[in-house]
């Protein structure tokens, strides 16, 4: 019977497997280049723009609205000289508007309605009680709901 595998740690299956070690490489260059290009940018703006392709002498960044990507845009000669300065060397800037569907968010659960005939119920009831905590969180309760 043929003795298991020894568990490796991640590292070194990530650097022995030629694809994942490729595709490892490429998101720690587009994590860099994407860092490089908010640090160019205004903080309102850095937020929303990552780079989504970074070819030899081409870059394109996904941004989540058109009116990001015309500011982006406008700021392209700024971006590609100061990448230049840090040592990315790109003479063409491209940007792509992607924009992505969130979920719809859950209805607000709206509280449950008191009827007037429940609270008068419970106003016949704390009229009942004697004085104490109890008649006291009942008069509250009628007044916040009704």
């Amino acid at each position: 019977m043929a003795k298991p595998n020894p568990l490796q740690p991640l590292a070194r299956i990530l650097a022995t497997d030629a694809q994942i070690a490729a595709w490892h490489d490429r998101m720690q260059r587009e994590f860099r280049l994407t860092t490089a290009v908010r640090r160019l940018l205004p903080r309102a703006l850095a937020d929303r723009v990552r780079v989504a392709d970074a070819a030899e002498q081409a870059l394109t960044l996904a941004v989540a609205a058109g009116a990001v990507a015309a500011v982006v845009r406008q700021r392209s000669p700024d971006l590609l000289a100061g990448l230049r300065r840090d040592g990315w060397d790109f003479t063409e800037l491209r940007v792509r508007v992607q924009v992505r569907s969130e979920p719809p968010l859950p209805a607000k659960i709206l509280r449950n309605p008191r009827s007037k005939v429940e609270l008068t119920a419970f106003k016949q009831l704390a009229a009942t009680l004697p004085e104490g905590p109890l008649r006291a969180a009942i008069e509250r309760f009628t007044r916040r709901c009704g």
